[in-house]
């Protein structure tokens, strides 16, 4: 038989176009894969996979059993499929993919169209998730909300992280209609915890919980404290009618909200009798021990990897990386690639102004959808920057660590670049997590 990874990535050059819910549904059933345990559904633009991160590691340090459906993935396909934090055994992602592969030749016979990539990894996850049996699944949606596959699951809870424009061109012109589609997921018996960093989007979250009579709970409106351990923000949270303090592991401002809707959420799980054992030890042990790869995350001294990916994503990360570049001092270096259908003209205006970088060094990706280096040494050259550009990623990554010096070096944009740059880091045997 094919193997599973090569038939998996093949799949988007014959089947793109989403299928209805009920078409998931009747997939499901003829898998006969009801999803187990407390589900907890998470929609949003950016920190999703932050806060699943965030939440699976409350859960876990509680003493349950968890398993994650995320994307993307940085270096390998199983990252998307998690049970307490470690992604599936490669025996069973083939058993999950053959169990899969046998409904679809089932399913076609009926007229039933080909799963979309991303619906059959979903697929594979809910027959994966049958046989582990975990006390909860966190369900991490893919682009949208309303129309993605995963919003077929009967959530305990759900989650709308920040807000912003991307993938305007499926989701929506404005953050409002964006916001609609990220709502979608909302269902009647299942409390919503959201972020209202943007107004606009706020009050579309609001009226859609209003009128589904789901109560809701905004994190921008809950009492919290932030002060700094170094680089590292220590945050201090209201849980079960008293405060509970960690030092997050990511050198991040904007992973407080994240963390905050994860304590939230865990806090209303235990409230409403979903789940057992969620103390505030727990909780703060969870926040402390989260990891989250590709994420601000320090894979050499002085060199850190983040996907920032969108202009929202990038002008967070602009703010973190210019806070640590101060506290130490040094200037800074960025490795930036994107996707051609970003704002990476924006992008690059707002790190140009936020980090005043030394040099920046661009590389186009192996992914089609990767820009020309020609077109980001423009982009950045506009902003005012000094640019070298290089074809490939090693390329790029060996110039930036051989050049650095004493600077820092920050390597951001599209989620698939900082893949392509941990496998680099592997290769070299530099990757020292």
């Amino acid at each position: 038989m094919e193997d599973a990874r090569e038939y998996l990535l093949r799949i988007p050059s014959f089947a793109r176009e989403k299928h209805s819910l009920s078409q998931a549904e009747a997939f499901l059933r003829e898998l006969d894969c009801p999803l187990p345990g407390v589900v907890i559904h998470v929609a949003g633009t950016n920190g999703k996979g932050s806060v699943c991160a965030f939440l699976s590691s409350i859960l876990r340090a509680s003493g349950l059993h968890v398993g994650t459906f995320t994307s993307p993935h940085l270096t390998d396909i199983r990252e998307r499929i998690c049970l307490d934090g470690e992604m599936i055994e490669e025996e069973a992602f083939q058993r999950c993919f053959m169990q899969v592969q046998a409904a679809v030749e089932r399913m076609k016979g009926g007229g039933f169209p080909h799963p979309t990539f991303f619906e059959y990894l979903f697929y594979m996850a809910a027959a994966f998730f049958r046989e582990s049996r975990p006390d909860a699944v966190i369900l991490e949606a893919g682009m949208g909300g309303l129309r993605d596959v995963t919003n077929v699951c009967r959530p305990a809870l759900t989650v709308l992280t920040s807000v912003s424009l991307d993938h305007m061109a499926y989701l929506g012109d404005t953050v409002e209609k964006i916001a609609a589609e990220k709502a979608g997921i909302l269902k009647p018996g299942a409390p919503l915890v959201f972020d209202g960093n943007d107004p606009a989007a706020a009050r579309v979250i609001r009226e859609g919980a209003e009128q589904a009579k789901v109560p809701y709970f905004d994190v921008r409106e809950e009492p919290l404290d932030v002060s700094w351990d170094g680089e590292y923000p220590v945050v201090t949270l209201p849980f079960a009618g008293g405060r509970v303090s960690a030092r997050l592991p990511f050198p991040a401002l904007y992973q407080v909200w994240n963390s905050a809707l994860a304590v939230r959420a865990a806090e209303l799980l235990w409230e409403d009798g979903c789940l057992g054992g969620i103390t505030p030890a727990a909780v703060a042990q969870g926040l402390t021990s989260a990891r989250h790869a590709g994420r601000m995350e320090q894979v050499l001294p002085g060199v850190y990897l983040d996907g920032a990916h969108n202009w929202d994503g990038v002008r967070a990360f602009g703010e973190a990386a210019a806070r640590i570049g101060g506290k130490e001092g040094r200037r800074v270096r960025l490795l930036f690639s994107a996707v051609s259908d970003k704002e990476y003209r924006r992008m690059a205006a707002e790190l140009a102004e936020d980090l005043h970088p030394a040099e920046i060094i661009v590389a186009r990706m192996e992914s089609g959808r990767g820009l020309p280096t020609g077109e980001l040494e423009e982009a950045f050259g506009q902003a005012g920057c000094p640019v070298r550009g290089f074809d490939s990623a090693g390329e790029a990554l060996a110039y930036a660590l051989a050049s650095k010096g004493e600077d820092l070096l920050f390597c951001t944009g599209s989620l698939y670049f900082i893949g392509e740059l941990k496998e680099c880091l592997k290769e070299e045997e530099h990757d020292q997590f």
